[in-house]
């Protein structure tokens, strides 16, 4: 948020810049707006979010018969006319988060016009454990880390009910939890700190697995794409080949039903031999062809932007991707930020001994530097004592924050676990639709699909 506070906002006002950034970020980085902006004469209406969706919404209010949402609506309006309390179903890859970045934008801009409104935060429910405490608790955490809001103000907001919480994901938390966590949301609508509106996305599956349900007033599912919308799709999108490769392949159009998918294929054609994926016996193989295909194709793009001798190669970043995806796995994590990699991503103790070390090595020097300008001051005998002092006091520390980075990814560079520019790598990843940028220094795989695919295709590869 720093450059918010730079330009002088108030707190509220930079919370709402910084989640109108991430909402714009993560709708446009995303395959279907790849193929929108890329391969075809379509173009996003930031003032129309609902005009290049092409799935069907059916709605469920109470006990009333469902009914669809017409093409053309904004789930926005589900949300007003509901009471803002609403939960988000649909297959994985149906485009629940796609569907809820289409909400918060239209919040995002009402609350930026109307000072009384909350602010819609988006939160990731795989980041949260059952030891997080209450939803509050771990909401007001979550604002920390994300937005660097104080525990003080953040609950402040929070029983102020100046916060609209977007809960993401439910289904990126163990399966065995999730009970758990919506019976931990269900007690934060009615706690103390009960917000006026809350949404919630999930997998369709997951939840219906799940015995406890949602004190919500309603709940939209995203249905597959039909035949005639994939067939739309392909041929707005100028993919008219390979609608003709799979129109009459049922396993293949059973596939493209989801949007993810679909987005995929549009985008990795060129790296997909038709007969061969068609050969594969099964939805789950024909489902791993595709994702390497993507990629492979999103490896090889946008070379040009990276000076001559710089591009990356895709062994590179195959590798790094990989070693970044199993340390998210690991810490089971859905965001890395850069600046706050934990010492416990070193596996081997030669890693932490020479981290340790490191820290401590530079940490003296600069304490002996600082003695010896105290020296030059003060005089030999008082400047003696005072870096006794400072070196007997820069023991007892904590490392200084920026150098403790430094030496981290010194470490891992030396151990070719990432690369020395590790940002430029990480943006570049992003540019490529492997990675979405979601703040300065923040970054998550652009679906858990693709996380999972990596860990899948790499388990067996030693990183560093």
């Amino acid at each position: 948020m720093s450059k918010f506070i730079a330009l002088g906002l108030q707190p509220r006002d930079r919370l709402l810049e910084e989640v109108k950034r991430e909402v714009k970020a993560g709708r446009a980085q995303s395959p279907h707006a790849a193929v929108l902006a890329n391969l075809s004469n379509l173009s996003r209406d930031s003032a129309n979010p609902t005009a290049a969706r092409s799935w069907g919404i059916e709605v469920k209010v109470g006990n009333r018969p469902s009914f669809q949402l017409p093409a053309k609506a904004s789930v926005a309006k589900v949300f007003d006319r509901t009471g803002g309390k609403l939960v988000i179903l649909g297959a994985v890859g149906a485009g629940k988060t796609t569907t809820l970045l289409e909400l918060a934008l239209v919040l995002v801009t009402r609350a930026r016009e109307d000072a009384s409104l909350p602010v819609p935060v988006l939160f990731d429910l795989g980041n949260w454990q059952a030891e997080s405490g209450s939803i509050a608790d771990w909401l007001i955490a979550q604002l920390r880390l994300k937005y660097n809001i104080s525990p003080a103000v953040g609950k402040k907001w929070l029983a102020e009910q100046k916060l609209l919480p977007l809960l993401d994901n439910l289904d990126a938390v163990e399966t065995h939890r999730q009970d758990s966590c919506i019976q931990a949301i269900d007690r934060f609508l009615e706690s103390e700190f009960k917000p006026k509106h809350l949404v919630v996305s999930s997998s369709f599956e997951d939840y219906k697995n799940c015995q406890t349900r949602f004190k919500l007033q309603a709940a939209v599912l995203l249905k597959p794409l039909t035949v005639t919308q994939i067939q739309n799709y392909l041929l707005e999108a100028r993919s008219r080949e390979l609608w003709h490769s799979i129109e009459n392949e049922p396993d293949l159009l059973k596939l493209a039903k989801t949007p993810l998918f679909l987005s995929m294929m549009a985008l990795a054609y060129e790296e997909i031999l038709i007969e061969s994926w068609k050969r594969l016996t099964s939805e789950s193989e024909q489902r791993k062809y595709l994702l390497t295909a993507y990629i492979r194709r999103q490896m090889t793009v946008d070379a040009s932007q990276h000076r001559r001798g710089k591009e990356l190669r895709p062994e590179q970043t195959r590798h790094w991707l990989g070693w970044l995806d199993k340390k998210m796995e690991q810490q089971k994590i859905q965001e890395l930020s850069i600046d706050k990699i934990p010492p416990n991503w070193l596996e081997t103790g030669e890693q932490q001994r020479t981290y340790y070390y490191g820290v401590k090595l530079l940490g003296g020097l600069i304490w002996v530097i600082l003695g010896a300008i105290a020296t030059l001051i003060t005089g030999l005998i008082w400047g003696l004592i005072a870096g006794a002092a400072i070196a007997v006091i820069s023991a007892l520390l904590p490392p200084i924050p920026a150098l403790a980075r430094f030496v981290m990814r010194l470490v891992l560079w030396s151990n070719g676990c990432i690369p020395w520019n590790y940002q430029r790598f990480l943006d570049a990843a992003a540019g490529r639709l492997l990675l979405q940028k979601t703040g300065d220094r923040r970054y998550r795989f652009i679906h858990a699909l693709l996380q999972k695919h990596f860990a899948e295709i790499q388990e067996n590869i030693n990183y560093c």
